[in-house]
């Protein structure tokens, strides 16, 4: 069942013109709008990868990840739903909160059908200090949440789009760790590298002592290394070096029969 937030941006996504929880393809959608579907999922995206990808044999789809970028709490009173208090949430979400949902849907992105909108949104979310809620919140109840307004959205179409999401000033080579160095949380920068990888944005190249080295894939296609690329790499060095072997070895063993 849609909860407020998911109805809030149903209807923000809908505009004057668009039709809300239409049957489509034989499923029931979120939004249609100008033939373009859009699909609204607040967590675990993965859940719906088999329906997007159906969706988007026959229509332009857009999944659209919203990320509380401010949040309210807001304290209502259990029996009459009235508002107590007011507070904003310390908790911040940014770019990076998508990253806890990106890996499990990286190869759909990478397919190129399904577009990705990642909406920062100002919520509300009401609670009640009625006992029947988690012991980590003392036995408040999450009641709901609400949106206030959707203040930005970035919106990914193509492989090359989502190199946005790497932070600036990494050298041509990366690893993880050279992402952690730009002030990203290391489970995060794994995160990054998996994802892009899948939805084919960068590339592994070799390794750097234990780390993986990534390079940007240009949008005309797989990018060609340099000659000096290759030679500065030991391990695609010595993989160079073998394969040279190997071939001399074949070439010999048929002149010798």
């Amino acid at each position: 069942m849609p909860t407020d937030l998911h109805i809030d941006l149903q209807r923000y996504y809908a505009g004057d013109d668009g039709l809300i929880e239409t049957r489509l393809d034989g499923y029931v959608i979120d939004v249609l709008r100008d033939n373009v579907i859009y699909e609204i999922q607040t967590r675990n995206l993965w859940l719906i990868r088999d329906k997007l990808r159906k969706l988007a044999k026959t229509h332009p789809v857009v999944l659209v990840y919203p990320v509380p970028a401010t949040k309210f709490i807001v304290r209502v009173d259990p029996e009459t739903g009235e508002e107590l208090s007011k507070r904003r949430s310390p908790k911040r979400g940014d770019i990076h909160t998508a990253f806890e949902e990106l890996p499990r849907i990286a190869q759909l992105l990478g397919e190129g059908k399904v577009a990705l909108e990642v909406a920062f949104i100002v919520e509300r979310e009401l609670r009640a200090d009625d006992g029947k809620g988690s012991w980590r919140r003392k036995g408040v109840s999450l009641c709901g949440r609400e949106l206030v307004e959707v203040a930005e959205t970035m919106r990914f179409e193509k492989p090359e789009d989502y190199l946005r999401l790497l932070p600036e000033g990494l050298p041509e080579q990366f690893t993880t760790g050279d992402i952690a160095e730009k002030g990203v949380r290391k489970w995060v920068a794994t995160r990054i590298a998996y994802s892009l990888k899948h939805i084919g944005a960068i590339e592994q190249v070799g390794k750097r002592s234990n780390w993986y080295l990534y390079e940007r894939v240009e949008a005309s296609g797989r990018k060609r290394r340099s000659k000096r690329a290759v030679e500065s790499d030991p391990v695609l060095t010595r993989k160079t070096e073998r394969k040279k072997r190997t071939t001399k070895t074949r070439k010999h063993e048929t002149t010798k029969a």
